[in-house]
């Protein structure tokens, strides 16, 4: 059943997006040639600790780490490791926190260093397009089939292949509530989009040529494409109101 909420919880929720968000910004600063992804976990759950904030993914569904640390042809859920990440390395962070009982959820992906090649540029620039097309169309009274299409189509244009098995979701008291949000219209839910309600909107996609091409590592966690090609994942939680999306994951 989905949950629509009130101006008091999404005030909740706008802080715990808000608390990701300031997060994820330092996590990006620090994320430099040499760094490890234990190194990176360790410095999320120390910003969430300075802020009297839990991280949402520690042991949720048994996820081992603080984040989720995705580079290269990892797509998502990937788990922190002692490899160091390079220069020119595609990296996605996927953070989230508990705040008095509300959960706030985002995800970046950016490229390590200063040099960046077009078709990293092409995959970062198609991915978070996506994101803010279908944000867009989060309007009541539309559906949760016209934002699937608004991301589909903008991917599709970026020559970007997306994954469909996966996608956004509801959150509040819980980090995945109803309804299920897809990337692809094909497995769109026809729901329409009501003011109150809370989502976290989430394309991912990779440079390779076919659409939902992935696997799942043995370590039960890391989604991966089949063909090697690089992937990014961006998202943002956002709140329904009469006049269209507010982005609560964001820096004002």
């Amino acid at each position: 059943m989905i949950q629509l909420k009130t101006k008091e919880e999404i005030e909740k929720l706008r802080i715990a997006n808000k608390i990701v968000a300031e997060i994820l910004q330092i996590l990006k600063e620090q994320t430099k040639p040499g760094i490890t992804g234990i190194d990176i976990d360790k410095l999320a759950r120390e910003e969430a600790e300075k802020r009297n904030v839990k991280p949402a993914f520690l042991g949720l569904y048994g996820f081992p780490a603080s984040i989720c640390i995705s580079v290269n042809e990892e797509i998502i859920h990937g788990i922190p490791k002692k490899k160091p990440i390079k220069e020119g390395d595609v990296v996605s962070l996927d953070f989230g926190v508990i705040y008095d009982g509300w959960y706030g959820d985002a995800a970046i992906t950016f490229v390590v260093g200063e040099k960046i090649s077009d078709r990293k540029k092409r995959l970062l620039e198609g991915v978070e397009t996506a994101l803010m097309e279908g944000i867009n169309v989060c309007k009541p009274g539309n559906t949760l089939k016209d934002v699937a299409r608004a991301i589909e189509t903008t991917l599709k244009k970026y020559r970007l292949a997306p994954i469909c098995d996966y996608g956004g979701h509801g959150i509040g008291k819980k980090p995945h509530e109803e309804p299920h949000v897809s990337n692809c219209v094909i497995n769109a839910e026809n729901i329409e989009i009501k003011a109150g309600m809370v989502l976290a909107i989430e394309p991912m996609a990779t440079l390779g040529k076919r659409a939902n091409y992935y696997r799942k590592l043995k370590d039960g966690w890391t989604i991966v494409s089949k063909d090697k090609s690089l992937a990014a994942h961006f998202e943002h939680s956002i709140a329904i109101t009469e006049n269209g999306a507010e982005i609560l994951s964001k820096i004002d």
